[in-house]
């Protein structure tokens, strides 16, 4: 009797338990279909919207909601495109997008479209139902469509772009391209008449360097307003984008190195005929050399940054490398910056006769690395820049006659 009464115990205990642990299983709760937030807003410019649904809870099942949008402040036919329709989530999607074509006319004011839900299936409920697409103020920019939007075969899609957009770029890539050399004549007949009437030949100098950044800066500038005002897709407008970014660095980095010719060119005819011509000659292209170096670092550096790229780790990497090679090379730019010290302090000129112990003779040239004199014996020494730089150098008075 006793075991009798344990087993109906023990027995009563496994339904108890079991009944217990039936909760904890998952549960075929209903999915709820929503929209992501209560307020989406287009893009200026664009030619469709996206509106994003979730589903939340049980995902296992196919469910589908109809999608509608209403007329608000915006309307259909004028603003945007009707549409309707059922949204479908496959098993296990958890969002979907519905796309809602807007149409490429001005809008003086922001203007509102409603979207709503209705008929969940597949045993979907519904959570926030209703919603307001906002489509922001833009300019009418019909006068750019050059009327190509009204040709009806010119309205099929292609990557999901109207085939007459592509047209109408073209033709705007056409006319801001005439219209940038119109520009670069007109700018530069101006100056060239405000110039003939200087004597200085440095402003003729400064004027032939407009030639080509005048006519590219602004095609840029054009093309940068002709993005704006079409509507391209993310990527293609950050590509060109960046690609007009580049073509302006490019442009102004060919300026800068044109002018630092012009400056070191100037002053190679300033010093024409000088007794100091040939360390000036020596001295000049260090000087342009040394420039033009700087200046190209500086726009990569400049352009990158403006690119989105991260140039401190960059310039950090550059100063170990140089603080590396500047370690392996130190002989070489101590000779290069001892003959920077003697071609701009001019201790002597070429043909001077001077004494540097324990050589004595004429300079017949100063290059980068070394200074070449000949001495009274008719042999060539060389004697490193460094070495020049440091010694006692006595300048020998020409003899008396």
């Amino acid at each position: 009797m006793k075991n009798l009464i344990s087993g109906r115990v023990l027995a009563f205990g496994m339904l108890s338990l079991g009944a217990i642990e039936v909760p904890a299983q998952p549960s075929n709760s209903a999915a709820t279909v929503e929209f992501t937030q209560p307020r989406y807003t287009a893009k200026p410019y664009a030619l469709a919207a996206n509106i994003t649904l979730r589903r939340t809870g049980n995902t296992k099942a196919a469910v589908s909601v109809d999608f509608a949008t209403g007329d608000g402040t915006a309307i259909a036919g004028t603003h945007y495109t009707e549409k309707s329709g059922p949204v479908n989530f496959a098993a296990g999607q958890a969002v979907q997008t519905v796309v809602v074509p807007l149409l490429a006319r001005g809008r003086e004011e922001e203007m509102t479209v409603g979207i709503s839900l209705s008929n969940p299936t597949g045993g979907a409920v519904l959570g926030r139902d209703t919603a307001e697409l906002v489509l922001p103020k833009a300019r009418n920019t019909a006068w750019l469509n050059f009327g190509l939007d009204r040709i009806d075969a010119l309205r099929v899609r292609l990557f999901d772009i109207p085939l007459w957009q592509y047209l109408a770029s073209l033709i705007y890539i056409f006319l801001a391209f005439y219209i940038s050399k119109m520009l670069d004549y007109t700018i530069r007949g101006r100056l060239r008449q405000w110039v003939q009437k200087t004597p200085t030949q440095f402003d003729d100098l400064l004027l032939e360097l407009l030639r080509g950044p005048i006519k590219v800066i602004s095609f840029v500038i054009l093309l940068h307003v002709g993005l704006k005002v079409f509507a391209w897709p993310d990527w293609i407008g950050a590509f060109i984008s960046k690609g007009l970014q580049i073509i302006v660095a490019v442009s102004l980095t060919y300026m800068a190195l044109k002018f630092v010719d012009a400056v070191t060119g100037y002053w190679k005819q300033r010093v024409t005929g000088h007794e100091d011509r040939p360390f000036n000659d020596q001295l000049l292209p260090i000087i342009r050399n040394s420039l033009k170096l700087f200046v190209v670092v500086v726009a990569v550096l400049l352009t990158l940054q403006n690119l989105g790229l991260n140039v401190t780790s960059l310039i950090a990497s550059l100063s170990i490398g140089g603080l590396a090679l500047s370690l392996a090379a130190q002989d070489t730019l101590a000779n290069l910056f001892g003959a920077v010290a003697v071609l701009t302090d001019k201790p002597f000129l070429v043909g001077d006769r001077i004494k540097l112990d324990p050589i004595e003779g004429i300079v017949e040239s100063v290059g980068l690395r070394s200074t070449r004199i000949r001495t009274l014996e008719g042999h060539l020494v060389s004697i490193p820049n460094k070495t020049v730089g440091n010694a006692i150098i006595i300048k020998l008075a020409p003899p008396k006659k």
